[in-house]
């Protein structure tokens, strides 16, 4: 029993010791580095400051730009399709498809992109869209509708959509912006298919200011015939379903008048907010990284080096 006890005592005494000796090697190890950074404190703070310079030189201001636009007459899939074909001639550095544009200066321009608003009251109340609402309904019923209201088939036709522009150095809209919106709104289908929705706009419009006066004269009949004491019941419960359809006809027509200014192009832009300085977060920011790659690198081949050095010697012995 006795030797047990012991053999125990020494196993603890040695486990303990262990520990001791790997917590002093940590110790160890820190304060190495410390007195190292210390001794090499000059050449480290030089690789600090050519790794700010080289960022600064080397790193380009980026800029964002932001187009929010609606498409017309269905246009949602075609303007996602041209979008993406900019995209790729920029990255294929397509000279001679943005000579066509009109735009001389493509090479600053780092990408183009175009997501869909989450408005999904107006894509439900969309009018020219009548069965939108029961569309969603359909499909709530078999998934989440946070999910839904984000896939890519269904934000595609919601009614604002955002043209994200990202360019190293500042934008003249005319130099970029204005040439791409006009290829936007440059196509055979949809152009026959502004006029026909711009020809039933204005109809629809002559039509109701028809109904409008007709409405207002049989008022007038009517409150005519109150005034003299001849005005039947029927005729008095008509008054107030006039008045109602007259409301819902100027309603109507107020919208189709909307309508009609933004109907003028097949891809309409409803506002445009460019130059938007793009900050990168600290730990992403160039004039952090490249020092501390600079700084790492030089901690790297000097351990190498050391390394080297030691196992040389000790093949040489």
């Amino acid at each position: 029993m006795s030797t047990n006890s012991q053999d125990q005592e020494i196993d603890l005494g040695q486990i303990g010791k262990g520990i001791k000796n790997f917590f002093n090697g940590i110790v160890n190890s820190i304060f190495d580095f410390i007195f190292f950074v210390k001794k090499k404190i000059v050449i480290i703070g030089g690789l600090f400051v050519i790794g700010v310079l080289a960022a600064f030189l080397l790193d380009p201001k980026v800029y964002n730009h932001e187009i929010s636009v609606i498409p017309n007459f269905g246009s949602n899939e075609y303007l996602y399709k041209k979008i993406e074909q900019i995209d790729t001639k920029l990255r294929e550095e397509d000279e001679t498809f943005f000579k066509e544009l009109g735009i001389k200066k493509y090479e600053d321009v780092v990408g183009i992109e175009i997501e869909a608003y989450p408005a999904i009251y107006n894509f439900v109340n969309n009018k020219e869209q009548a069965n939108n609402f029961e569309l969603i309904k359909l499909m709530a019923e078999d998934g989440n509708i946070d999910k839904i209201m984000k896939d890519e088939i269904t934000s595609k036709n919601y009614y604002h959509h955002k043209i994200s522009i990202k360019t190293k150095g500042m934008l003249k809209k005319e130099e970029f912006i204005t040439p791409v919106l006009n290829y936007l709104n440059t196509n055979p289908y949809f152009e026959i298919q502004q006029k026909v929705y711009q020809k039933n706009l204005a109809d629809k419009i002559v039509l109701n200011d028809s109904l409008i006066k007709q409405i207002d004269n049989l008022i007038v009949i009517l409150s005519s015939n109150n005034a003299s004491g001849t005005i039947s019941i029927s005729e008095k419960n008509s008054i107030p379903e006039l008045v109602e359809k007259k409301d819902r006809l100027v309603s109507e027509k107020q919208y189709l008048l909307t309508n009609e200014n933004i109907f003028d192009k097949i891809i309409k832009e409803e506002s445009s907010i460019i130059n938007i300085r793009d900050f990168k977060p600290l730990f992403l920011n160039n004039k952090i990284i490249f020092p501390l790659v600079l700084i790492l690198l030089y901690l790297l081949s000097y351990f190498l080096f050391s390394t080297y050095k030691k196992q040389s010697a000790r093949i040489n012995s």
